[in-house]
């Protein structure tokens, strides 16, 4: 029995068991190293890129899912702010507008955005903007304060995919939707929103583009306005092909006997009396849907995602 132990022993210490690589980060394997880099987070990545030549190649070749990517390009306040979907924040400052794009560029390379956020202005802005050749990918779009030129340029960069778009046109931005509504992305999303737009025609023209492109049932689009009359305006417009009207809905004909379209005002109290805004919701329907399966929640569902702090008491 001991001599078969002893054996065993002298058997055991000739064995060579090496692993397959030594634990430095330097002599893993670069499949491995892609494999570790998919768990990192962005400023983990941002941190190894920056070590040598070779990581960077390795870090810009992974996708990264960030849940908001918020953009603030003015002449006086340039930051970018990125949050991962565990929360953790990379902020990154600039003095110009060549420095702030430089990052972007990277970002936008291996970024997949959930909510894009933009603030965007001025010449050099609009110039490293153009020089941009590369996508973005983006699901959740919102321009803040941009206007019509960055619109466009930002929209005709990015890839297919985007759900929702909204934009605020306030600080005295005017613009025409025209350019705006012969971008796929556009007719295409399921929501698209505009708050404080100063012009008329907009509900006419998105209902137009709707019947020409027989947009989805559930297709949706919100205005928020000063403006008075729009609700006649399209009342007058599409009068031929007027189902139903009600003080407060418009009900249209397509040409799918399928589809219709819904426009309402959002008529509430408080916000009348409160507000000089005008409220609206376009959307596409099912010609099948009665006038019973309309929401009765006195629009303030709809009306609290466009102004959510006009109804601060009932959050």
């Amino acid at each position: 029995m001991s001599s078969d132990l002893k054996n065993l022993t002298e058997k055991s210490s000739n064995l060579s068991i090496n692993p397959i690589f030594d634990r430095n980060w330097c002599d893993m394997p670069a499949e491995i190293k892609v494999e570790c880099i998919g768990k990192m987070e962005l400023i983990e990545r941002l941190l190894l890129r920056s070590t040598a030549k070779a990581e960077r190649s390795l870090v810009d070749s992974q996708k990264i899912r960030i849940h908001r990517c918020a953009i603030h390009g003015r002449p006086e306040f340039r930051r970018v702010v990125l949050a991962s979907e565990n929360k953790r924040t990379v902020i990154g400052s600039f003095r110009k507008a060549n420095k702030e794009f430089e990052f972007l560029k990277y970002i936008w390379k291996i970024g997949v955005i959930e909510n894009l956020y933009i603030w965007l202005d001025g010449e050099d802005s609009k110039k490293e903007l153009e020089n941009f050749t590369g996508t973005i990918s983006a699901k959740n779009i919102n321009f803040h304060f941009c206007d019509e030129e960055f619109i466009v340029a930002i929209l005709g960069k990015t890839k297919t995919g985007v759900e929702s778009i909204t934009m605020n046109a306030d600080r005295g931005i005017s613009y025409s939707v025209d350019e705006i509504l012969k971008i796929s992305h556009v007719q295409n999303a399921k929501y698209w929103q505009i708050d404080n737009y100063k012009r008329t025609s907009v509900l006419c023209k998105v209902a137009q583009v709707w019947i020409d492109i027989n947009s989805k049932i559930g297709t949706t689009f919100q205005l928020s306005t000063e403006v008075y009359g729009l609700f006649h305006e399209f009342l007058n417009h599409f009068s031929d092909r007027v189902v139903s009207i009600s003080q407060i809905r418009v009900r249209i004909r397509t040409n799918n006997p399928d589809h219709h379209i819904l426009l309402e005002l959002g008529f509430d109290g408080f916000v009348e009396f409160q507000h000089s805004f005008k409220f609206f919701r376009l959307m596409v329907m099912s010609s099948k849907m009665e006038e019973s399966e309309y929401e009765s929640d006195n629009c303030r569902k709809w009306i609290r995602r466009m102004k959510p702090e006009f109804y601060v008491d009932d959050m």
